[in-house]
């Protein structure tokens, strides 16, 4: 009977010392400070505390089995930027209806917040909005893969696009993007323009999207969408305003790049001779997109600068 009592009291005791306060495992998150995913690792080093000093994953997955979803939309304000994005993706994981998802990727976009995150062996730093924009993306585009006939590619890309435009929250958040004057980051564009038509109140955006920031996204939705005004806005964007620009930011390098394959795919020759002298002129894509423009456009197509 001691024997028992022993063994019990000692896995009470063992049990006690691996159980934390919400307070002391906010501090451990907010204290590595990374926004971590799984990282492959079922039984992962932790400390005395059962607390990882390495990956926040397993950290915020013992604090969201504690707090209550008061507490959640609580932390979704607060001052650190890995604790506040924890909450709120699990909140748009959940589909909670008290988070105003719209709000806080236009909030996110106003404060341009940075943080590190963590997936795999791969460490990068990465702005907020695009972390919440692509956490509901994903969650919409996730409901294509419901589709019984999966393995029929086509058919499952048709349904995710289907099931993107049927998505009145991520066409509404895509229209307000689309309203700012501003150069998010590129794969922001790539996403909001997989919407086949937006509101004809949005078109002067999308042109300015086009003339002032090179937006290639910008440039093939308007090709789709307005053909009988394409060629007057085809002229005055390469005269008036791809010839004078300098392609030397990270973003315009993806624009040149996408332009460069919308125009080989169409064999469009005029958007080709002026993509190729500005690849000859400038340096900017050298920097970043060097080795993709040399696999997808200069070695399929046999071009030499």
């Amino acid at each position: 009977m001691k024997t028992r009592l022993l063994t019990i009291l000692i896995v009470l005791i063992s049990n006690f010392s691996f159980t934390q306060t919400k307070e002391e495992i906010i501090a451990r998150i907010i204290k590595v400070n990374s926004l971590d995913g799984w990282d492959g690792i079922l039984n992962p080093d932790l400390d005395k505390n059962g607390l990882s000093d390495n990956n926040n994953y397993y950290n915020f997955e013992k604090l969201k089995k504690i707090v209550s979803t008061d507490e959640l939309l609580d932390l979704t304000k607060h001052k650190n930027q890995v604790l506040r994005l924890y909450a709120i993706n699990e909140l748009i994981s959940e589909n909670n209806k008290y988070i105003n998802i719209q709000k806080e990727i236009l909030d996110a976009i106003a404060n341009k917040k940075i943080v590190q995150t963590h997936s795999g062996c791969i460490v990068d730093k990465e702005l907020t909005y695009s972390i919440i924009y692509h956490k509901y993306w994903n969650l919409v585009r996730a409901r294509a893969s419901e589709n019984p006939n999966e393995s029929d590619k086509e058919e499952t890309e048709l349904i995710g696009r289907k099931t993107l435009n049927e998505d009145n929250l991520l066409r509404n958040i895509n229209s307000e993007i689309l309203k700012l004057d501003e150069d998010l980051f590129w794969l922001i564009y790539d996403r909001a323009f997989e919407i086949e038509k937006y509101d004809e109140t949005l078109k002067k955006n999308i042109i300015h999207l086009l003339f002032k920031y090179n937006n290639s996204y910008a440039f093939k939705y308007l090709k789709k969408n307005y053909p009988d005004d394409f060629n007057n806005i085809y002229t005055e964007y390469f005269t008036k305003h791809f010839s004078k620009a300098e392609f030397d930011k990270v973003n315009e390098t993806f624009y040149l790049f996408d332009l460069a394959q919308y125009a080989f795919e169409n064999n469009n020759d005029d958007m080709k001779t002026r993509i190729l002298q500005k690849l000859r002129t400038t340096k900017g894509w050298e920097k970043e997109l060097s080795g993709t423009f040399e696999h997808q456009i200069f070695n399929k197509y046999h071009i030499k600068l």
